[in-house]
């Protein structure tokens, strides 16, 4: 990446102890020595451990921030006080939060559009393994962030050996979106550790000996370790910290095991080897529009639309024993959290939700509108009740010819979670 808007490429790294570096480009393919990066107080650059950043224009405002995912601190934004040709960073991170404040959490954070709706989404791999993604409900200069879905699912630990090799992303994933195989269609990667096993042979007479010789000095090291480390504990979180003289008994005790403790771990038989790959998952990301010509007699047809915490999905079927005669169901489905209203006081500033149909000559609706699913009243107001995780329509209309194309299905509503509305929307599914 171009780091600060010279022309030439650039390297951004974070780091297992939390500093991330910048490798300047230098000409052609060389870089300069790494350097940290600093805030505008003089200090590194500090978010947590094992970061990994991304530097990415997260306010609008022609600049590049940093947003960097984490271990176990979550995904942190670090906003660009200065430009896009000499950076400045803030001191404080922000973390970054969904629409509902639940922490966006992820040992990496990468930008795209991953439903195809012309905003940036969030997209992130885990400490625990997995990959996830956060919509955005808002813009590219102003992010909200839905709740975390996933794209991967963290794989159950399974204890396998070298030669069966890994069958899964593992622990501590990386993601990045691409079009791998340029079918225009997104595409993830995603990077891991895991750690295989290698069973070494039995262990000698010989060494079985010297294993026996060694276990009371080991046994008594180890307790002596173990009552330094429950003694140094006793002061954590106390006011006046922990005393000097603790913490120097600890690290004698330590000290003398660790030579022993390294000794002891060669009779072990069975050896862990630590490996890394990079796994790609082909595939559609959601949002993306079926391929149908026109509405046909005795054909089904189908489609989606989303809108910030909703899909909108609208099937035709062909009515048995008439063809002509087609059922439309019209679903609506809401992310946990978030809820359209049922029904409202004709005062209500807020906007029911309610279908409608664009009719091409050729077409005719025979039904109304009819709602399958149940709402929620409101306690506090009987007059108002909401749907929640669906909204299901259907309804019939009839084909006066072979075949109409243009017949369109659309959702009015306004979608609201305990905290705030989004703006009245329609989405719309075309069934040509």
């Amino acid at each position: 990446m171009d780091y600060d808007g010279d022309g030439d490429l650039d390297i951004l790294s974070g780091s297992y102890t939390g500093e991330i570096y910048l490798f300047e480009g230098a000409g052609g393919m060389t870089f300069a020595q790494g350097r940290f990066l600093l805030n505008r107080e003089g200090d590194p650059l500090e978010v947590g451990m094992s970061v990994t950043p991304e530097a990415v224009d997260y306010d609008g405002d022609g600049d590049l921030d940093l947003v960097i995912g984490t271990r176990m601190s979550g995904v942190q934004l670090v906003v660009n006080e200065g430009t896009r040709q000499a950076p400045l960073w803030a001191v404080k991170p922000t973390p970054l939060r969904t629409a509902s404040g639940k922490k966006v959490k992820g040992s990496n954070a990468h930008h795209a559009d991953w439903n195809g709706d012309g905003v940036q989404d969030l997209l992130v791999g885990s400490e625990h393994g997995g990959a996830y993604w956060y919509r955005n409900l808002g813009q590219n200069d102003h992010p909200i962030y839905g709740e975390q879905q996933v794209l991967v699912a963290e794989a159950p630990f399974e204890e396998r050996s070298e030669e069966d090799g890994p069958v899964a992303p593992g622990l501590r994933t990386k993601v990045s979106v691409t079009d791998w195989n340029n079918d225009g269609q997104l595409d993830l990667l995603i990077g891991d550790v895991q750690w295989l096993y290698r069973q070494l042979p039995p262990l000698t007479e010989e060494q079985k000996a010297e294993k026996r010789a060694l276990k009371p000095t080991y046994d008594r090291l180890n307790d002596d370790y173990s009552a330094a480390v429950k003694e140094r504990n006793k002061y954590v979180g106390k006011s006046g910290g922990i005393p000097q003289e603790v913490i120097d008994a600890m690290g004698a005790a330590r000290k003398a095991l660790s030579p022993v403790a390294k000794t002891w771990s060669s009779f072990d038989r069975k050896k862990s080897v630590t490996h890394g790959w990079v796994w790609l998952c082909l595939g559609v990301a959601p949002g993306k529009k079926t391929d149908a010509s026109i509405l046909e007699a005795g054909s089904q047809r189908q489609g989606t639309q989303e809108f910030g915490p909703t899909i909108l999905k609208v099937v035709s079927t062909p009515i048995e024993g008439d063809p002509k005669r087609l059922s439309i169901e019209a679903s609506l489905t809401i992310d946990a959290g978030w809820h359209v209203y049922a029904e409202l006081p004709r005062e209500s500033e807020y906007t029911a939700v309610h279908p409608a149909l664009t009719l091409p000559v050729g077409v005719e609706q025979v039904s109304s509108w009819k709602c399958s699913s149940v709402s929620v009243p409101d306690f506090n107001n009987p007059r108002v009740s909401w749907y929640v995780d669906q909204a299901q329509f259907t309804c019939e209309v009839r084909l006066l010819g072979a075949s109409a194309p243009g017949l369109k299905v659309s959702m009015h509503f306004q979608v609201c979670d305990d905290e705030m509305c989004l703006p009245v929307h329609s989405s719309e599914v075309s069934l040509d």
